[in-house]
């Protein structure tokens, strides 16, 4: 399955832009699949969240994916003295990560720049006008729309009982 730049932007957390300069920085040509979003967010989180540089978060990336998803406890680096260490509980990312896709692939991604699209109001006007140009009385609509909802009510419950009114009384059948 491929995604949409804006969608493999939203799974991976960031800006398209992040996701072009990061694949040129690690020498890496993109698909836009599941796999190398997964890949990237963790990237993206290794650089983001800890500060590691892109090219050696890349590498620590590459490490953690090949574990196991289930792995709780993974650590990625220690220090010479083991007094410290990166650890990932890489199924809680799993799990971040298959949410982020679910959103991308349900919602689109994130809004994307320049100008809105026309509002609905546009739209209805516009459609108006070529019922208009068609050559639809609009008069009533127009009438209709410029009473108030409690207005609206009353007359067409005035137009139910007027109907009920005309339909023929049966003889207890």
């Amino acid at each position: 399955m491929a995604l949409s730049r804006s969608q493999f932007a939203a799974v991976v957390g960031t800006d398209e832009k992040w996701v072009e300069n990061a694949a040129r920085a690690l020498g890496r040509r993109l698909e836009y699949t599941p796999a190398e979003a997964r890949w990237m967010g963790m990237i993206r989180l290794l650089a983001r969240d800890l500060g590691i540089p892109v090219a050696r978060a890349g590498e620590l990336a590459d490490d953690a994916l090949r574990q196991p998803p289930e792995t709780r406890a993974l650590p990625l680096a220690t220090s010479q003295d083991g007094a410290a260490a990166l650890v990932v509980d890489l199924a809680r990312y799993h799990s971040t990560f298959a949410a982020a896709l679910s959103a991308a692939l349900n919602h689109g991604g994130p809004r994307r720049r320049g100008r809105r699209p026309p509002s609905r109001p546009a739209r209805v006007r516009e459609s108006v006008a070529r019922a208009q140009a068609y050559g639809v009385d609009v008069s009533l609509l127009r009438e209709a729309l410029a009473r108030s909802p409690a207005e609206r009510l009353a007359r067409l419950d005035a137009n139910a009982a007027f109907l009920n009114a005309l339909r023929p009384v049966s003889d207890g059948q």
